[in-house]
C-alpha cells in the first residue's frame, strides 16, 4: 500500500484540492463508469447524485435510495460524504429535509456503503474521502491500494483519501 503526505489549501470543493485532483486523474480520468452517490458541484464520475436540488447531477436523492437504484458489478465510485453530524444535517436542512436520528449517526455511512459495495465490479475501485481512513473495509471485499493525506495546517482536520480496489 502507498502511503503519501501532501499539504494543500483546504477547501469545501474536495475535487478541486490540487493533490486530490492529480490522484482523481491518475484513476478516474474522464470518468466513464463511475458513480457518486455525494457529488456536489464538481465531480468527474459519468454517474451523479446530490441531494440538493441545486447541484448540477442527474438524480437529486438521498445516497441509499439512489445507490440501490443502480445496477450491479458495473462500476467505480466516488465516496464524499459529508463528513461529520453537524455536516450531514447542514446538507439535509440546506436541501429543504430534516434530518433524523439515522441521518446523523454512524449509521449513515453504512447504509450507504453496504449497497453501494455490489455496484462495484470485480477489480473496481472505491476512491473515498473523509476524516478518517475506514474507506469500504474487508469485510466489504475491498483491499486498499493508497492512502493520500492531505495536510491543511493549522486547526484544519487533513482530508484523508482512501484507495480501495475491490477484490
Amino acid at each position: 500500500m502507498k502511503i503519501t503526505r501532501v499539504w494543500a489549501m483546504p477547501s469545501f470543493a474536495t475535487f478541486t484540492i490540487k493533490p486530490i485532483k492529480i490522484l482523481l486523474d491518475k484513476y478516474v480520468g474522464d470518468g466513464k463508469n463511475w458513480i457518486d452517490p455525494f457529488a456536489g458541484w464538481n465531480s468527474p464520475a459519468q454517474f451523479k447524485n446530490d441531494i440538493n436540488p441545486k447541484a448540477p447531477t442527474h438524480h437529486h436523492m438521498e445516497a441509499e435510495l439512489w445507490v440501490k437504484e443502480i445496477e450491479n458489478d458495473k462500476y467505480n465510485a466516488l465516496f464524499d460524504p459529508p463528513y461529520s453530524n453537524r455536516q450531514i444535517s447542514e446538507h439535509y436542512k440546506e436541501s429543504g429535509l430534516q434530518p433524523n436520528w439515522r441521518d446523523t449517526s454512524a449509521e449513515f455511512y453504512s447504509r450507504v456503503k453496504d449497497p453501494l459495495s455490489s455496484k462495484i465490479k470485480k477489480g473496481g475501485y472505491v476512491i473515498s474521502f473523509g476524516w478518517n481512513s475506514s474507506g469500504m473495509g474487508k469485510n466489504r471485499g475491498f483491499e486498499i491500494v493508497e492512502i493520500l493525506l492531505v495536510a491543511h495546517g493549522g486547526a484544519h482536520n487533513d482530508t484523508i483519501v482512501v484507495v480501495e480496489k475491490k477484490l
